[in-house]
């Protein structure tokens, strides 16, 4: 599988897993954003622009590797925030996936 076909494979599966859940949002949110600027050389004015705004607007929040690290008081303060993050950008966030699912669907 050449690399384009495997991010765009990953972009797909990421993307369906980000509409089932918001577990690990921040992961999957900034994987989406790698994998848009890999794709795109930048992820601004694509279908992953969404994800550059949102990993710009969380980058101080801890990705789940760091959280076991950090305070409960810290995660406490973080996850609200995160809370209101992504219910802020929820229907951003579902056209973002749709589009994604749309158009690499026969990958």
């Amino acid at each position: 599988m050449n690399d384009d076909i495997k991010l765009k494979s990953d972009a797909l599966r990421i993307a369906q897993d980000l509409l089932n859940s918001d577990e690990v949002y921040l992961d999957k949110v900034i994987e989406l954003w790698k994998i848009g600027n890999e794709i795109h050389g930048q992820c601004w004015d694509t279908e992953f622009h969404i994800f550059g705004v949102i990993e710009s607007d969380t980058d101080h929040l801890p990705i789940e590797k760091i959280r076991e690290n950090c305070s409960k008081t810290m995660l406490e303060n973080a996850d609200k925030e995160l809370t209101n993050v992504i219910d802020f950008y929820k229907q951003d966030v579902v056209q973002a996936c749709n589009d994604i699912l749309s158009k690499y669907k026969n990958v």
